[in-house]
């Protein structure tokens, strides 16, 4: 776990100055550009134009400089930003660095940021970043819960000039800064708007790496180094291959024979990894909870009893040495301790402890009715041991249940398709990495009713939960945030919509084509990786 560095430090008519890394604060690369080309496998993503995609950070943050980012450490760094001010935590102004370039050599501007934004918030084009962008104002009339949008223009999102962006919150949020380094805040070249879908094959960015020719769908994504990257993470290498597979555990394989270099560890492989790869096994102890989700939509699990005997018929430790080598920690709240105030360990109580004897007494209790449940997960990405194991302790373990039927979609982003369709009818595989170390995010994603990833809730919407993530944003000190965050997490917690499972790891292994791999909080850190001659 890393230990936070406070950044904020907020109070009234003071101006609030984000404090993050720089170039000056950064040693310089102890490895230098080493040239060569290595290879990532990775599933069929979405879209690789960020604003849009759901699931291919890897591929984004190669082609994308974020206006502010974490590695591998709870410390907030400016990429394409050169500050980020404000002196109520409402109104922020944003500048970004001179001399950036896309990849078609046109200038970087705010207008591209403002352009981009603007994209992503318009309710019409569903994008899947949208959310992220749910609390600056204007955002209501782009997306009305009725009727056609108002306007086609954030109103909180002004250009001031050409390196300078205004933006006016609807409610203070000390720690827009951190969202900042998300992938619906990207910006996006004047090209990408000749033909959104057309860029969105071979995407022009401003990152550290450029596409070489288009997306080869279900084959490889080519992208070369930028040499007129600005980034202080200059690329060591010359090329990266992103080798889409539709099995994890074939990646897995050819990173053993050397055809693929860096690979997600498949769950169905994580008690052989030391034995395979040794030191070239890298887990990340990211801000990450699993847990299974239930399709609140459906009236068989709209009793809190069901949902609590489920959970109490799992063996979390069992589970967890059996399929994840005990890499995993088993869950007692909805947030892990290792963000910014932390999760309240414990909170989830008995409900989260094995005990069939009391599970079958609240499924008896409860106005559950038939013998058989579904549980539904992304196939092909190595989930499959994992959900046998969790199928087999539920049907084991509770009297009523004589089968579970395991339900698969290929691959996540028809998984996640099938969640917002609330076409799911059954137990659902629900996960969330937050993308910057705050509780504030995964609150914000899953729990709230405006949240980008909240079809992993099932359906949950609770007003007050709402209310208490708001008064966090809005607290003047960390320590009084952190407070409230927890009171909502407590809140989502009387509710129970979910069942706690494990507080996960990013788990990758490395080729011995290539050194110095660094996992972080977008996952792997590209840029940094040598090539071995």
């Amino acid at each position: 776990m890393t230990k936070w560095r406070s950044m904020f430090a907020i109070t009234a008519g003071a101006l609030l100055v984000v404090s993050a890394c720089s170039s000056e604060d950064e040693p310089e690369d102890a490895a230098g550009s080493t040239g060569g080309t290595f290879s990532v496998g990775t599933d069929e993503p979405d879209h690789l134009t960020a604003n849009r995609m759901t699931g291919a950070f890897d591929e984004v943050w190669a082609l994308y400089a974020p206006l502010t980012k974490f590695a591998d450490t709870a410390e907030l760094q400016y990429v394409q930003a050169e500050s980020v001010e404000s002196d109520d935590a409402t109104t922020w102004t944003i500048t970004i660095k001179d001399g950036w370039t896309w990849h078609n050599g046109e200038p970087v501007t705010a207008q591209n940021y403002a352009d981009a934004w603007n994209a992503t918030a318009y309710g019409p084009n569903a994008w899947g970043n949208n959310g992220q962008l749910s609390n600056i104002e204007g955002y209501d009339e782009l997306n009305p819960t009725e009727g056609e949008p108002t306007a086609e223009e954030l109103s909180g999102v002004e250009v001031v000039d050409e390196r300078t962006l205004r933006v006016t919150l609807k409610t203070a949020d000390s720690q827009f800064p951190y969202k900042l380094s998300q992938p619906g805040f990207v910006a996006l070249p004047e090209v990408a708007f000749d033909d959104l879908d057309a860029y969105d094959e071979a995407p022009i960015g401003n990152g550290p790496f450029m596409m070489d020719g288009t997306w080869e769908h279900d084959v490889e994504i080519r992208m070369v180094r930028y040499d007129d990257y600005q980034g202080d993470d200059q690329p060591n290498a010359d090329e990266v291959i992103f080798r889409i597979y539709s099995d994890a555990n074939t990646a897995y394989t050819d990173a053993i024979g050397g055809q693929v270099d860096i690979v997600s560890v498949p769950q169905t492989r994580l008690r052989q990894v030391e034995q395979d790869f040794g030191d070239r096994f890298i887990p990340f102890q990211a801000v990450r909870l699993d847990w299974l989700g239930f399709p609140l939509w459906d009236e068989r699990y709209q009793d809190i009893k069901v949902r609590q005997a489920i959970s109490m018929a799992i063996d979390r430790d069992e589970v967890n040495d059996a399929i994840f080598a005990g890499v995993y920690t088993p869950a007692s709240s909805f947030h892990g301790p290792n963000a910014i105030g932390g999760g309240t360990e414990g909170l989830c109580g008995e409900f989260c402890e094995f005990n069939p004897e009391r599970a079958n007494e609240l499924l008896d209790e409860s106005d559950w009715e038939g013998s058989t449940l579904e549980l539904w997960f992304p196939g092909g990405v190595g989930y499959e041991q994992t959900f046998e194991a969790l199928a087999n302790q539920v049907r084991q373990n509770l009297d009523a249940i004589d089968e579970v039927e395991l339900k698969t979609q290929p691959g996540f982003p028809a998984f996640i398709e099938a969640l917002e369709d609330e076409t799911v009818t059954g137990m659902f595989r629900g996960g969330w990495g937050s993308l910057y170390p705050s509780m504030q995010n995964q609150l914000s994603a899953v729990w709230a009713s405006t949240g980008d990833a909240r079809a992993g809730a099932g359906g949950y919407v609770e007003p007050e939960v709402d209310q208490l993530i708001l008064a966090a944003n809005a607290a003047p000190s960390e320590d009084e945030a952190a407070a409230l965050y927890q009171e909502a997490e407590a809140r989502v917690f009387e509710d129970f919509p979910a069942v706690p499972l494990f507080y996960a790891t990013y788990n990758f292994a490395h080729s011995e084509n290539v050194s110095n791999v660094i996992i972080g909080f977008s996952q792997i850190e590209l840029t940094q990786v040598v090539v071995n001659e």
